[in-house]
């Protein structure tokens, strides 16, 4: 098991029936960095809710890199809520490994008839230290 002591928070916070997309940032090494990039291990923290909706409502969401903030690639994805309720995980990229680019974000995506009511919480974990500078 990895600890996971440097944590930073990419989107949270309640939200009506519409997707959301988080803020982009960029990542830093700290001043004082001394592992290589090779050696840093990310996960990432989802927190959902779903309320309300018709016609198979789901919610889903996601961490996604890039090196232009224009082209994005999904490399972490949540497991998606089909029913009122929520889901908390910790999770790695899953499918073929995909690194982290210079940009993240995270973003939600929500299905159905009608599309449900959501809360998110998407939190950036890390075995070593970095910074995050949000872009405009």
């Amino acid at each position: 098991m990895r600890l996971h002591r440097n944590i930073a928070q990419l989107l949270d916070g309640a939200s009506g029936s519409e997707d959301r997309t988080g803020p982009v940032y960029r990542i830093l090494p700290p001043s004082d960095d001394t592992v290589n990039d090779g050696d840093q291990g990310f996960q990432v923290y989802f927190g959902l809710t779903q309320s309300g909706g018709a016609t198979s409502p789901t919610t889903r969401a996601k961490l996604q890199t890039s090196l232009d903030k224009t082209n994005w690639i999904d490399v972490v994805v949540s497991t998606q809520l089909s029913a009122d309720g929520a889901k908390f995980e910790t999770l790695d990229s899953s499918g073929p490994a995909v690194p982290l680019l210079t940009f993240v974000r995270a973003v939600t995506v929500l299905g159905g008839g009608t599309k449900p009511a959501h809360t998110v919480d998407v939190r950036l974990l890390s075995t070593a230290p970095y910074r995050l500078r949000r872009e405009a």
